[in-house]
């Protein structure tokens, strides 16, 4: 029997909106490993540990270095976007914040651990039988992910599946790391920002908002990033026992309904 052939898969995973701040959104980037180890990539990630690019979503309020920095960021990795997956889990903490602490901490485990492993298998699952994945993952650094092992947790969790799964991939490297070193994470942290700014759909009555809504609209003129963006795979859970996928396209057709003067001038 004919060996599949093996191919590498970068995995970057993120989070954004945390306990009270809806929506809380979690979500994972694929990067095939040969388009990562590209110049393109590499350039931009030793630029990030060399501090001279700047991307933070959350605190990006108009000030033109972030902009030109993230404006950069996108339009390069837009190049690729059918090289890539992003899906996103949509979930909602207040469900479960009025519980019994024995259950609040089981429903943390259950955020912490389940929701990255359902994300991640999505994106592993059903190359075919001609292909088996191997995957790196890359989570970002944080006290919670250090207080569940998530790396860790997340390798044996997402192998076991595969095994018990049938499935034609394998975990082989996990690992947490420190903000501004991969531009992967990056990446991730900044589409889940603009994931959660295209949701949220606020009018442009503050500077914050304003400034983020206007740089969506402008980046969205470029059609590799709005098919980027439409190519979500967007899941939502509501203390169920299932996901359910929504049509993150729909989110998008009625955020640029409330801003379609700017992106169609």
């Amino acid at each position: 029997m004919q060996r599949p052939k093996t191919e590498i898969l970068d995995v970057f995973f993120d989070e954004s909106g945390k306990r009270k701040n809806k929506p809380n959104l979690m979500g994972a980037l694929s990067v095939p490993r040969q388009l990562y180890l590209s110049e393109p990539f590499q350039l931009l990630s030793q630029r990030l540990r060399d501090g001279e690019l700047k991307l933070h979503w959350t605190e990006y309020t108009g000030y033109e270095k972030l902009k030109a920095d993230i404006s950069e960021v996108i339009n390069i990795v837009s190049r690729y976007n059918h090289l890539l997956k992003f899906f996103v889990i949509n979930y909602d903490y207040s469900a479960i914040a009025n519980k019994s602490d024995f259950a609040k901490y089981i429903a943390e485990e259950m955020i912490y651990t389940k929701f990255p492993e359902r994300i991640i298998y999505g994106l592993l699952r059903r190359y075919g039988r001609n292909v088996f994945i191997e995957a790196n993952l890359r989570i970002e650094d944080s006290t919670e992910y250090q207080s569940f092992k998530l790396h860790e947790r997340l390798k044996d969790q997402l192998n076991v599946q595969s095994l018990y799964r049938g499935e034609r991939f394998i975990v082989n490297e996990s690992h947490l790391v420190p903000k501004g070193q991969e531009i992967g994470v990056e990446l991730v942290d900044i589409l889940l920002g603009m994931t959660r700014t295209i949701i949220l759909n606020q009018s442009s009555d503050t500077k914050g908002s304003s400034s983020k809504n206007n740089l969506i609209v402008e980046l969205l003129r470029n059609t590799a990033f709005f098919s980027l963006l439409k190519n979500i795979r967007c899941f939502e859970w509501e203390d169920t026992k299932d996901l359910t996928e929504v049509s993150f396209g729909d989110y998008l057709q009625l955020f640029l309904a409330n801003h379609h003067n700017p992106f169609y001038r």
